[in-house]
């Protein structure tokens, strides 16, 4: 039980001695927990450890009117004795309760210490989750089966990602992206993944580890000539990657090797997560393939652990490879809960509802479908496929949108609906210690305007972000630029938030979340009059409007200043941290600052600002400078009457492409050159009164 007051102790110091933990039997085999008072003491009932920490997570929510969260929490220094709890039972009906993508590792993740583990999996224990995505130092496992296949120390590094870009490696989607890995990275790593699956072993979760698929690197074909190795097609132009065909022997030599040498370093667990061709298509045509692929990896599997449990994300499913492999042993997770729908109900076999949110960590628009959660998904997605046996957060990326996390980590172990309203109403009391009218009118704006139905899965693109263009199209793949609500709303939630008597974390979060958006939403509006005065032909409108909109977008960068979490700054600080000399800190800075820009190949990238974010210094240094150099090119061609046809230009995913023009190539030269300097970005002193300044001055406009 040390865990678990080891956790207490952490939250609250000094008051450990107050409670009490017993263990009590499952109901049913359902995780079970209970909340209650006895003899002066606070007890904590659960059937194990897991069940215990999230009935405290109750007790703190709904006793102690706590918030914890990513974007600002609020724990209370308590003197005395704590209040005694009302008793409360709850019975867990979603076996499995699965936590993080494997984005979320690299969009958020990539610079996290041990520390903000600890306090991650602290926020996971609390909410219940049992079951998370545990795939740090997964780069170890694969550094030491190449050790062990032929390559040499320089081949194994080479042939692994940088640390912003590990995630898609262990989808299979590229190779070396950012790299090669310094060997300090792998073993500093190692040592971190360990204490993490150490920390969620003792609150008894089931960590789902790296899975072998029969991706191996370009090179295997040069150490093993004589094996049959498969070539997939590049993945958003970020060069080739490399199967061995299940048939081959060698695939079971490579796999065991692999899973071996992840049981030598981090122990293995049962869960083993395995997409094959993840966002990809399989290089050999047919079912036939298909069910050898599923059938080779299953027997891998069982042949190395034969209680196996193949974890398999439906976002590239294939109905060939999912029916080879026996249902007993397979679970299914649905990153948005709506597939199950388009694929028969999974054929029988069990799954996951989860919930997707967010793309590419961005930072990031208010949205999310509020009154869809409050309904409870679980309930929902059994109406459409039976088998489904938990709950899921899948999204790529956090620190965004806490009022949504807030209720989903909630709802990931309720059977029951939420009432909204008088949820929001507790929300308030816990996030800024008070029951506020004014509050509430503010959060009750938002909740019908903003946070409303069909809000889930397509953020709104930021003009701030976009690479220049006269009509907008989308910031990244995967949004759009639809406002669903009128912009004078989140004035008016603004105005009444300001009226609130409070200075919480929480609440200084919530104020300048919503005069960031209120801005960028505005930044639309601005941006629409300097296209329609370039398409007027009137240049001193031109050269006004975007003289305010450039204007506005230093602003705005100087704004964000005021919260370090939104600034470049702290990234590339964070990113910098690991390196052990020069050499290494310039390549993690690269990798942080390729990742929220470029993305992608720096000669033709297809991925290009899908990880946008408004931050401070990265709007100054890289975003508004762009926009500068869009409008002189435009204005130029005003002056000189040249036309300027963008309709003619070639389109990807809604976007113009990379090298569309001679413009837009010596664009990419430029961002490229901007990944790679290390010159330190100036934070700004910006006095805490600057963020309504800016409100007030864009009022009357919006």
């Amino acid at each position: 039980m040390q865990a678990v007051m080891n956790l207490i102790e952490r939250i609250l110091p000094g008051h450990s001695g107050q409670f009490e933990v017993e263990e009590i039997h499952a109901d049913g085999g359902r995780d079970t927990y209970e909340l209650d008072g006895k003899d002066g003491k606070i007890v904590l009932r659960g059937n194990n450890q897991g069940s215990m920490a999230a009935a405290f997570g109750w007790y703190l929510k709904y006793t102690l009117k706590q918030n914890i969260s990513w974007c600002g929490k609020r724990v209370t220094v308590f003197e005395g004795k704590l209040p005694m709890p009302e008793f409360y039972r709850r019975v867990i009906e979603q076996e499995y309760r699965v936590y993080m993508n494997y984005c979320t590792h690299s969009y958020s993740a990539a610079w996290w210490d041990w520390d903000r583990w600890e306090y991650e999996i602290d926020m996971m224990a609390l909410s219940g989750i049992n079951m998370p995505l545990a795939i740090t130092g997964t780069e170890s496992v694969w550094y030491h089966t190449l050790l062990d296949l032929g390559f040499s120390d320089a081949e194994a590094r080479d042939f692994l990602a940088g640390p912003g870009f590990l995630a898609w490696q262990w989808m299979t989607n590229l190779e070396h992206h950012g790299g090669p890995l310094p060997k300090s990275w792998i073993d500093e790593h190692e040592a971190l993944g360990k204490k993490i699956i150490a920390r969620e072993l003792e609150f008894g979760m089931h960590p789902i580890q790296q899975g072998y698929s029969g991706f191996v690197p370009n090179r295997m074909k040069e150490k093993y000539p004589e094996g049959k190795f498969l070539v997939k097609k590049t993945w958003n132009n970020i060069g080739h990657t490399t199967e061995i065909d299940p048939l081959d022997p060698l695939f079971k030599k490579i796999g065991m090797t692999f899973m071996k040498n992840q049981q030598e370093i981090f122990g293995t667990y049962g869960f083993y997560a395995c997409d094959p061709f993840h966002e990809g298509t399989p290089p050999v045509d047919g079912s036939e393939y298909l069910g050898l692929v599923g059938k080779t990896i299953s027997e891998l599997y069982s042949a190395y652990d034969e209680k196996y449990t193949w974890v398999m994300q439906a976002w590239s499913i294939r109905k060939d490879i999912v029916t080879s492999v026996p249902k007993e042993h397979l679970l299914i997770l649905d990153l948005d809960a709506s597939f199950p729908i388009g694929h028969d109900g999974y054929w029988g076999y069990r799954y996951v509802a989860g919930v997707l949110h967010n793309f590419g960590a961005r930072m990031s628009s208010l949205h999310g479908d509020m009154p869809l959660m409050a309904e409870n998904r679980f309930n929902k997605a059994k109406e459409s496929a039976p088998m489904v046996c938990g709950t899921g957060l899948f999204m790529e990326g956090i620190g965004q949108n806490p009022v949504f996390y807030d209720l989903a980590l909630e709802m990931m172990t309720r059977s029951d609906s939420v009432e909204l309203d008088q949820w929001i109403k507790d929300y308030i009391e816990r996030r800024y210690g008070r029951v506020d009218e004014n509050a509430y009118t503010a959060w009750k704006i938002l909740l019908d305007s903003v946070y409303v139905r069909g809000t889930d899965f397509v953020e709104r693109g930021t003009v701030l972000c976009t690479r220049p263009c006269l009509k907008l199209r989308g910031t990244g793949p995967c949004d759009s630029f639809h406002i669903h609500y009128d912009n004078r709303l989140l004035l008016d939630a603004i105005h009444s938030l300001r009226k609130v008597h409070c200075d919480t974390e929480g609440y200084r979060y919530d104020v300048m979340d919503l005069c960031r958006q209120l801005l960028s939403n505005y930044a639309q509006k601005l941006y629409g009059e300097v296209s329609e005065s370039f398409y007027k032909k009137d240049i001193d409108q031109f050269d006004r409007k975007t003289k305010e909109f450039i204007e506005l977008l230093y602003e705005v960068d100087r704004m964000l200043a005021l919260r370090p979490e939104w600034t470049l700054q702290k990234w590339i600080a964070d990113a910098r941290s690991f390196g052990k000399n020069q050499e290494e800190k310039d390549l993690y800075e690269y990798n942080a600052r390729m990742q929220v820009t470029i993305w992608g190949n720096e000669e033709n990238s297809l991925l290009f600002d899908y990880a946008w974010k408004e931050w401070s210094g990265l709007i100054g240094s890289y975003h508004a400078v762009r926009w500068q150099k869009f409008f002189d090119m435009l204005k130029e061609k005003l002056a000189t009457g040249e036309e300027y046809d963008e309709e003619s230009l070639p389109v990807f995913e809604n976007r113009i492409i990379w090298h569309a023009s001679d413009f837009y190539t010596r664009l990419a030269e430029l961002e490229a050159e901007w990944t790679h300097d290390t010159a330190p970005i100036p934070l700004p002193d910006v006095d805490p009164s600057y963020a309504m300044q800016l409100v007030e001055k864009y009022s009357d406009g919006i």
